[in-house]
């Protein structure tokens, strides 16, 4: 019997173990599709997920800038064509754009507060003019249609967060000189800002047939469990839509290849 307590804490670390090993799966539901998933704090392709899934599986579906979430239950279906990579959702109801995760995510995705940011901040209007200078496009149209304050790697340093938007005519095959849409990362390491792109499209000169893209933040949270907090991307064009997932490593956007999706023509 003294070997009890060891036994029991055996038996305890095996549950943790296999709680963890559970496959977590990644939606975008303004996309409505699968990015993929983590098994083990480790990410994994929309493709190795969708065969780990078993019929309806219940996500929780986190707000953008508060601790709160709302539950759903979906179905992924494989892809169809034109879209043969596209793991799509098949929701019963409509479903606003953000990141959810399936119900086994044994972490807290919003580990930090996202704070909203006034969209009129001039310091912040400055900023994006200065980028899109440093691109070829000089204008007085400043849009900044989403900004977020966060401490995306838990180190007390916040980051600043921007989507700006300008197009002339919409979303549409064509473009005007002066269109653009931009992601921004505004980032402080002591006395050094760095303003860096995470994606974007400059329109320079009129494009009379082309795909120009449009660009929103969908999510900043911590996917993997890891404490860090990742940047998820919707994107769209005139016939499709995609999301992209970045993580910041040493200032640098990386992209997370095995946390993408999308469908177009």
């Amino acid at each position: 019997m003294k070997n009890l307590p060891i036994i029991l804490c055996l038996l305890c670390f095996g549950q943790i173990v296999q709680a963890q090993s559970k496959i977590v799966p990644i939606v975008e539901t303004k996309l409505g599709g699968l990015l993929g998933g983590v098994e083990n704090g480790k990410f994994i392709d929309a493709k190795t997920t969708f065969t780990a899934l078993k019929d309806k599986h219940e996500y929780r579906l986190y707000d953008l800038a508060t601790a709160k979430y709302s539950v759903f239950t979906t179905q992924i279906e494989k892809p169809e064509v034109p879209c043969e990579n596209f793991y799509w959702t098949k929701n019963e109801s409509e479903l606003v754009g953000g990141i959810a995760l399936g119900k086994d995510a044994a972490w807290n995705p919003l580990p930090r507060q996202v704070e909203l940011i006034d969209l009129n901040n001039t310091t912040y209007k400055k900023i994006i003019a200065d980028v899109l200078k440093t691109n070829g496009i000089i204008t007085k149209i400043i849009k900044i249609t989403q900004a977020f304050r966060v401490d995306l790697e838990g180190d007390g340093r916040e980051e600043v967060l921007l989507a700006a938007t300008s197009y002339v005519k919409n979303i549409a095959s064509h473009s005007e000189k002066g269109d653009y849409s931009l992601i921004v990362l505004r980032k402080i390491n002591g006395k050094t800002v760095k303003n860096i792109i995470l994606t974007g499209d400059f329109v320079t000169k009129r494009i009379k047939f082309g795909a120009p893209e449009k660009y929103e933040l969908s999510a900043i949270a911590d996917l993997n469990g890891d404490g860090r907090m990742e940047i998820v991307v919707y994107g769209k064009y005139y016939e499709g839509d995609w999301v992209e997932t970045y993580e910041i490593t040493n200032d640098i956007p990386v992209k997370v290849k095995k946390l993408d999706a999308g469908c177009g023509i």
